[in-house]
């Protein structure tokens, strides 16, 4: 705990003297935020809108149209979050990350510069399918060739490279074509072109699914024979979705949600005779969207799991208000899920907004985001939300730490979706 907090007041720290340059140099602030209720500016804290040296400005940027900007004309294909940092890709096949660069999990081959206030493009000329962004510190992703790729953090050798030795840009993966990637907070899991499943990096509580308790610098294949249409990583376990909608997990006792407790070496079905469309893992808790698109969350529980109160739950249990759920992505301590209708819920944790409510109040059952209600994607972090409009403007809110939100070094944290600064 004193090293986290040791590493947030240094990240403070260089806001005020990324402020400070940008007000020098550039002879003003020279950042705007292009939302109604939230900028940048030097005027105290405000309601719904920064904390230090932030003021609303309800002008749009430069070159920004209303209900549009550069984002319209590019669009996006998708959109993660990881722990204090974001990725999005475009239709164009192109990368762009922002936020914590500490273990180089951008991806801009350095970490000499440990945050990227605004996007900024990963190998530009190649074109990817889909990425995937962890909370421990690294990324994967796989390019349109079927290509698989990670970088980043390497401490038990999730990168699957061969080695413990951290990359600031991204390393391939074994050989062949992959159609789908989970990363975890120190493991990772991918699905080849055969619909296998294969798994490397952290294995102290069974998260490989390979029956030890043995780490894994490169992949080894998980559950021969089985066909696998999705995979995610959490904390310490791991939860896939076979071809045939069945739903597995394996890792940390709790968090599988079989219903036990009990640590699980190897795939255990979850919810068996039910259909799953969709399934996603955070740090301590997972979701998940069942085939009649009622939406059900598991784990641990400060209000992340929905279901109106703060009890763990070992096996699913149903988010409360029900509706009919298209997509989830649970944060570190929050969760947030997009409805068949398009619009976004969040509850859990709130301290610094990431439920995107206008309040810091926690939250332990589903409330819809402040404004427009038409999303395309999402994508929760730790302690920030990230999302798609149907306009294809990307908007953020929740702790700025490291610049997660896109909004340059002035702004601390937002309490509603803020547009991402050149995006």
């Amino acid at each position: 705990m004193a090293a986290r907090s040791g590493r947030w007041l240094g990240r403070r720290l260089r806001w005020l003297l990324a402020a400070t340059l940008v007000m020098v140099v550039g002879g003003g602030v020279g950042l705007a935020a292009p939302v109604a209720g939230g900028g940048l500016g030097l005027a105290a804290a405000v309601a719904g809108g920064g904390v230090g040296l932030a003021a609303p400005v309800a002008a749009p940027v430069a070159g920004e149209v209303a209900g549009g900007g550069a984002g319209v004309a590019a669009g996006y294909r998708q959109l993660v979050a990881g722990s204090h940092y974001n990725c999005v890709i475009r239709v164009d096949g192109s990368l762009w990350c922002w936020g914590d660069n500490q273990y180089g999990q951008l991806g801009i081959g350095d970490t000499v510069i440990d945050a990227q206030y605004v996007p900024v493009q990963v190998e530009p000329g190649v074109r990817w399918r889909s990425v995937h962004a962890g909370e421990g510190g690294h990324t994967c992703g796989i390019r349109t060739d079927g290509s698989l790729w990670c970088w980043g953090y390497n401490w038990a050798g999730q990168l699957g490279d061969g080695t413990q030795t951290g990359r600031s840009f991204p390393v391939r993966v074994g050989t062949g074509s992959w159609t789908g990637v989970g990363v975890g907070s120190m493991h990772t899991c991918a699905i080849r072109s055969d619909a296998s499943l294969w798994c490397w990096g952290d294995n102290r509580y069974g998260q490989l699914g390979d029956g030890t308790l043995t780490n894994h610098p490169t992949p080894v294949q998980i559950g021969a024979g089985a066909s696998w249409a999705e995979v995610t990583g959490g904390g310490g376990h791991t939860c896939a979705r076979r071809t045939d909608g069945t739903l597995w997990c394996w890792g940390t006792g709790g968090r599988t949600g079989d219903g036990t407790g009990e640590q699980r070496l190897t795939p255990v079905q979850i919810g068996a005779g039910l259909g799953w469309t969709k399934v996603a893992a955070a740090y301590a808790h997972t979701c998940a969207v069942r085939t009649d698109s009622t939406l059900w969350c598991w784990g641990h529980n400060n209000g992340a799991l929905g279901d109106g109160t703060y009890e763990a739950r070992w096996s699913p249990t149903a988010v409360a208000g029900g509706g009919s759920w298209a997509t989830v992505d649970p944060g570190y301590a929050h969760t947030c899920a997009r409805r068949t209708d398009a619009s976004v819920w969040c509850w859990g944790s709130n301290l610094a907004g990431s439920v995107g409510d206008g309040t810091t109040a926690i939250r332990y059952s589903p409330v819809p985001v402040v404004g427009d209600q038409t999303w395309a994607d999402l994508g929760a972090g730790q302690g920030h939300t990230c999302a798609v409009r149907s306009d294809s403007t990307v908007w953020c809110w929740g702790d700025n730490v490291s610049g997660s939100l896109g909004q340059g070094p002035l702004v601390y944290w937002r309490t509603v979706p803020t547009r991402v600064l050149t995006l």
